[in-house]
């Protein structure tokens, strides 16, 4: 039995407990005076310092707003006078967006005489305590070292572990082994001669049935089940520079941990194209961060890659990368173009600079938001960096990207070549949006189509020629999983959510099943994308229909953006991309993005990429006049606002 006390009778307050009652209630008086006027001394001092804060912060404002009045072009949005309130924080806004990136660059710069003397000291620690005896000791004084101390210091705490063996596959041999379902279904769908309603293969292994032992019954409601539609989208040509972001954005949806319907996998994209003389020209494009915890997991597309690779350390993203093209096929001589956004661009820097080595003839990198002024790349690889100006990540280096042209003209390329073109743009920026809208590949992706559009000058333009052969008909896709692998074999990695932008299973689940009972309608995933900063959010609907042409004509795209924009109302999402493909004609994909703009218009760019002649006979004339070029179209600020038919009553 548990002790417990006796019970017993309650009794009276005695003399004593009278006295002491009595004794404090004056020292509990006394007590609560003092700390009374304490509090109250403080609470003048902090409205004094308020008042002064709000001083000096609505000079800040007029300062600013005068500066800025003064620009040709005020960017990131126009300001009025800082009057009232709402202006005012619309002024706090514009200085804060222009400060921030400043202020990190700067240090950046100071991290190294900052923080090297706590690294010297954990050296010192080190001599007597193991736990933190990790080398370099003195190489602290340079940025590579100072990270390569912190990355050793969290390997002696079981963090940012990336000494683990590669492991490199193609993706839909992964998707075989690890989602037998999803498989599949995609056999299905690319098949032109199959049935017309998909029905699981009989002899798929049912994983719950496997591991449990269990009898079960057919899987309920196949089409349901998640990932099938962005596995099936995937697609099949880049056309350019700005096809070229939109396939960044595509690749890290694929392989997102922090989906839970995705898979825990890095995933890398290589396209071959030959030319006239049948010399294949490749592109082989790397994912961003996925994961940002510290510690390792299975996808090697994480904050421990991030912190290798700023270590000037050969990460485990980078011996994949070299894997897989090696098993690729890619032979000596045979151009090859390397591409990245973020970390992708990291890690298509390292591959560059191993690739000689490796047996590959590295001729051009493309990168946008990454870090490259420490790097040194061997002559014959020609860069074309792109940067926003208020992206705060290619400043992580406290150096900025080098601008080189040691040719004489801009026309021919020579074995020696050594070019670094480094492009800084601003685009659009909506009001209320964040730096991390700053730092996705959407918005590169944007960037991107301008310099196409308008290249800034000649030596943008002749960069944009030689990537020219690269892209177009003829391109052979294919994707390749990596996992990093060994003995010690990694844990999965951890999802780090710095928030949600919706109440899982009600907002999201009621729109897919909508989307899903349109009919026509046979797939339909719609997730939220990290599409940069693990804090911007771009919203995602990916829908399979048997056919495209309803689309173009009797279904109204509208009223699903209506549905759509109703989650981006919510909390802190940038913005919505819809794709849809169709069964009929999946060499026809329709995308468009949705955003709102700094006067509060909604704008809409809308993609649509035909991969065979009969598809594009067919849909070119039925919506969009310029073909395949993309279409930019605004919309007033309530235009998708919620319709509420008031004719129904509870």
């Amino acid at each position: 039995m548990l002790p417990q006390n006796r019970p017993r009778t309650a009794r009276g307050r005695g003399p004593g407990r009278w006295i002491a009652l009595v004794a404090g209630l004056i020292v509990g008086g006394l007590l609560a005076l003092a700390v009374g006027l304490l509090l109250l001394v403080v609470a003048v001092a902090v409205g004094l310092l308020a008042v002064v804060v709000r001083i000096v912060e609505a000079l800040a404002g007029w300062v600013w707003f005068a500066v800025q009045r003064r620009a040709r072009n005020p960017y990131p949005f126009r300001l009025r006078p800082p009057r009232d309130r709402a202006e005012r924080t619309l002024t706090d806004s514009s200085l804060y967006l222009n400060a921030a990136p400043r202020l990190f660059g700067a240090t950046a710069r100071l991290a190294v005489p900052l923080l090297a003397p706590l690294a010297l000291l954990a050296g010192l620690i080190g001599l007597v305590s193991p736990r933190w005896r990790a080398r370099p000791y003195v190489a602290v004084f340079t940025l590579p070292g100072l990270l390569r101390k912190a990355v050793n210091v969290g390997r002696r705490r079981g963090l940012l572990l990336d000494g683990h063996r590669v492991r490199t596959l193609e993706y839909d041999d992964y998707l075989a082994e690890t989602f037998p379902h999803i498989r599949d279904f995609l056999t299905w769908w690319r098949d032109p001669d199959a049935r017309h309603d998909y029905r699981p293969s009989p002899g798929i292994v049912d994983a719950p049935a496997a591991l449990l032992g269990l009898a079960l019954g057919p899987y309920p409601d196949p089409l349901g089940y998640p990932g099938l539609a962005a596995g099936a989208l995937r697609r099949h040509q880049i056309t350019g520079l700005r096809d070229l972001f939109v396939s960044q954005r595509e690749i890290d949806d694929l392989c997102d941990p922090d989906l839970d319907d995705r898979a825990d996998v890095a995933l890398i994209r290589l396209s071959s194209r030959p030319d006239a003389s049948g010399l294949r020209h490749w592109i082989v494009q790397f994912p961003s961060t996925k994961s940002w915890h510290p510690r390792a997991g299975v996808a090697p597309n994480d904050l421990t890659a991030d912190l290798v690779i700023g270590a000037d350390v050969e990460a485990t993203a980078t011996r994949a990368g070299l894997e897989t093209m090696r098993a690729a096929g890619i032979r000596q001589g045979e151009p090859v173009l390397l591409a990245g956004f973020s970390l992708g661009g990291m890690v298509a820097a390292q591959v560059a600079v191993r690739a000689a080595a490796a047996g590959f003839t590295v001729t051009h990198l493309v990168t946008g938001g990454a870090p490259l002024g420490r790097l040194e790349l061997p002559p014959g690889v020609r860069v074309l960096a792109l940067e926003h100006v208020l992206d705060i990540v290619p400043r992580l280096e406290g150096r900025e990207n080098p601008v080189r042209w040691s040719r004489g003209g801009v026309s021919g390329v020579t074995a020696g070549t050594r070019e670094f073109v480094t492009v800084k743009a601003g685009p659009p920026l909506p009001i209320g949006f964040r730096l991390g809208a700053l730092h996705q590949s959407t918005a590169y992706a944007d960037t991107a189509g301008a310099l196409e559009a308008d290249p800034p000058d000649e030596r943008v333009a002749d960069m944009l020629r030689q990537l020219r052969v690269h892209f177009g008909p003829g391109q052979r896709l294919v994707d390749h999983a990596a996992l990093r692998a060994g003995a010690s074999v990694p844990q999965p990695s951890v999802p780090f959510y710095l928030h949600s932008t919706v109440q899982e299973g009600i907002t999201r689940g009621t729109l897919r099943q909508t989307l899903r009972r349109i009919p026509g309608v046979i797939a339909v995933d719609v997730y939220q994308s990290r599409a940069g900063f693990a804090t911007t959010i771009l919203w995602n609907a990916d829908v399979l229909v048997r056919s495209l042409r309803p689309w173009f004509t009797s279904v109204e795209r509208i009223a699903v953006y209506r549905g759509l924009l109703s989650l981006l109302k919510r909390r802190r999402a940038v913005g919505i991309h819809f794709r849809l493909q169709a069964k009929e004609t999946p060499g026809v994909t329709w995308e468009a993005t949705v955003q709102r703009m700094p006067d509060g218009r909604w704008r809409e760019i809308l993609d649509l990429t035909f991969e065979d002649a009969e598809a594009d006979a067919e849909f070119r004339p039925l919506l969009l006049p310029g073909g395949d070029e993309s279409t930019v179209a605004y919309y007033p600020a309530h235009a998708f606002d919620p319709v509420f038919d008031r004719t129904v009553t509870g």
